[in-house]
């Protein structure tokens, strides 16, 4: 037989004697049904966390999974517009801060 959380049989033995000792033919079989409901509601915890644990874990796969086949959808900046001046107008460089036109510093 192989042990239980690091329990030999004989171990095992030797707490169910000793609990049949210090709680009594009539106290033991509550506190057995007591811890055996504790386990089942423990099991029941840990089931409904493991589904929903599972269903997180796919909904971001699934996620995932759309964000690297689809390309993403990116909006490009507005292009600023940009001026030319007429090829006669004769101004070859145009120098907002003088105040007339053609005059450089």
């Amino acid at each position: 037989m192989e042990s239980l959380f690091g329990i030999g049989p004989m171990e095992l033995a030797f707490i169910f004697l000793l609990a049949f000792i210090l709680l009594g033919p009539r106290d033991l079989p509550r506190l057995a049904y007591q811890l055996g409901r504790w386990a089942r509601q423990a099991q029941l915890l840990y089931a409904e966390f493991r589904r929903e644990w599972e269903a997180e874990v796919q909904e971001i796969s699934r996620e995932v999974e759309q964000a690297t086949t689809t390309p993403p959808e990116t909006s490009l900046p507005p292009t600023v517009a940009t001026y030319q001046l007429p090829p006669s107008s004769g101004i070859t460089h145009a120098d907002p801060s003088s105040s007339e036109p053609g005059e450089g510093r």
